[in-house]
């Protein structure tokens, strides 16, 4: 192949001379050179100057053998994953102490024949050793009545009331709340004044503030020591 011509130019100075200038294949590799020369190296924004390949290497994708394929990963459902807190216990319902299944919002309430809050019509203290509380309350019957005052009761309801009394022969005793149904007890007890014995019954129990009367308008009635009611 025949090179190209070379070509000459001129190029005059600032005093008004003339010089030549050659134009060809060597003038174009020294200015393709030059410029090779000032391209500035590439600088990354972290300042090290280092080739974009030497910071951001991607390793090569595994190969898997012919025919070979990949199971999807199994996900864990909800239920089975781990609990970062304990889920809130149940809120716990407490029974007041002494109070049977069933009656909840009242407690046991334990009162005293001889105590001060209480209406005796013509009944009397009496001391007794053996007796709960050293006291009980006799000569019950015929118009001399006891009344034992229950206060501040949550809520109305039937409730099991067991009365502690003493009485050395059989007698009659009647019991009735308020102005309620009177139930009629026939009681032998211990056989003896100084042995207390109990009996348990049945009875409505209003809310609020309500009487416990005992008495026993056909002849005389055992003494009483104390009443319990659950």
């Amino acid at each position: 192949m025949d090179r190209p011509p070379v070509t000459t130019a001129s190029t005059v100075d600032r005093d008004g001379r003339e010089w030549p200038r050659r134009l060809g294949w060597a003038a174009l590799a020294v200015a393709v050179g030059a410029t090779a020369t000032f391209v500035p190296p590439l600088v990354l924004p972290d300042g090290r100057g280092l080739p974009p390949a030497a910071t951001a290497s991607t390793p090569p994708p595994a190969t898997l053998p012919t025919g070979t394929t990949t199971a999807p990963v199994p996900t864990a459902p909800a239920s089975a994953l781990p609990r970062t807190s304990a889920p809130p216990s149940p809120t716990a319902r407490r029974t007041p102490s002494g109070t049977p299944s069933g009656t909840l919002g009242f407690a046991a309430i334990s009162l005293h024949a001889a105590d001060e809050a209480n209406l005796r019509n013509g009944a009397r203290v009496i001391d007794c050793p053996t007796c709960d509380g050293g006291s009980r309350v006799g000569y019950i019957g015929g118009p001399n009545t006891l009344a034992i005052r229950v206060a501040d009761v949550p809520a109305a309801g039937e409730r099991t009331l067991t009365v502690t009394y003493e009485t050395a022969e059989t007698r009659t005793l009647r019991v009735a709340v308020n102005d309620g149904p009177v139930h009629t007890l026939t009681l032998s007890g211990a056989g003896d004044w100084l042995i207390p014995a109990t009996v348990s019954l049945r009875v409505h129990l209003p809310a609020g503030t309500s009487w416990v009367r005992f008495f026993n308008d056909a002849g005389p009635a055992p003494d009483v020591n104390r009443i319990e009611l659950r």
